[in-house]
């Protein structure tokens, strides 16, 4: 019996919603093929799904936290499935194992950061790196709690991007930290920009950078100047500084702030 299949191709771009504040931008990655087949043949099936997949299983995993701001519906949403396109989620056998605050976090009806200390040790959890996103407060609580248990030599990298979490807690917790532009305040003094609900317009092109990056570091990088290195590759064409902290006047050797 002649087999009929019928291939219905939709060109998808994940919606960023976000604009860019960047000179040059790069070009997106080629649209997704959406297929709808009318046939039994599984072999068919695997092989289309195949050509476009982006990603492999591995048992691997990079956590995700969605904080502040970033777990607004409809931006976390928008980035859970660019996510999804780029690497995979973790229920699917992707890399990306995403987590929520305060959903993920709750006793009853509050949600408690220092929470995601137990997350991260669960024994099924093979982690191969941390991308904070909007750290809410506490959050650098139960990464110390992580230092704890690999005696103060985490095998992976951290990442914090644009948290909002303690300063210097979230700088002793995480090899590398970004934050948006900082602002002059009424006395002069230097500090990030505080949240006004949006994200940063390459929020999404920043996140899948330092992913992609995260998975060609062997372990955590050392808390060096090296890390003005690491920060320029894994995102390539911003502009950034060290951060300065405005009551000493120090520069953070692991803070960056993007121009």
């Amino acid at each position: 019996m002649k087999i009929r299949t019928t291939l219905i191709l939709a060109f998808f771009a994940v919606p960023l919603i976000f604009s860019s504040c960047k000179k040059q931008q790069k070009a997106p990655d080629p649209d997704s093929v959406e297929l709808t087949l009318n046939t039994d043949n599984n072999d068919s099936l695997t092989a289309s799904l195949n050509t476009t997949q982006k990603w492999h299983l591995t048992n691997k995993r990079v956590c995700v936290l969605f904080g502040y701001d970033f777990n607004n519906p409809e931006i976390k949403e928008g980035l859970l499935a660019l996510l999804r396109e780029n690497f995979g989620l973790a229920e699917d056998g992707g890399l990306i194992f995403p987590v929520s605050y305060p959903d993920d976090f709750k006793h009853g009806v509050r949600g408690y950061a220092s929470d995601f200390a137990a997350i991260l040790q669960e024994e099924d959890l093979d982690l191969a790196g941390i991308v904070l996103l909007g750290a809410p407060e506490n959050t650098h609580t139960a990464l110390a709690k992580n230092q704890d248990k690999w005696e103060q030599n985490v095998p992976y990298p951290v990442v914090a991007l644009f948290p909002q979490d303690d300063v210097l807690g979230i700088e002793s917790t995480c090899d590398i930290v970004v934050d948006k532009g900082q602002t002059a305040g009424i006395t002069g003094e230097i500090a990030p920009e505080e949240s006004d609900g949006q994200i940063h317009p390459n929020a999404p092109e920043i996140i899948v950078e330092t992913i992609k990056y995260i998975q060609l570091l062997d372990g955590a990088p050392s808390r060096t100047r090296d890390l003005q290195k690491h920060m320029a590759q894994m995102l390539e064409g911003f502009q950034f500084h060290h951060y300065t902290d405005p009551e000493s006047g120090l520069q953070s050797i692991n803070h960056f702030v993007l121009n």
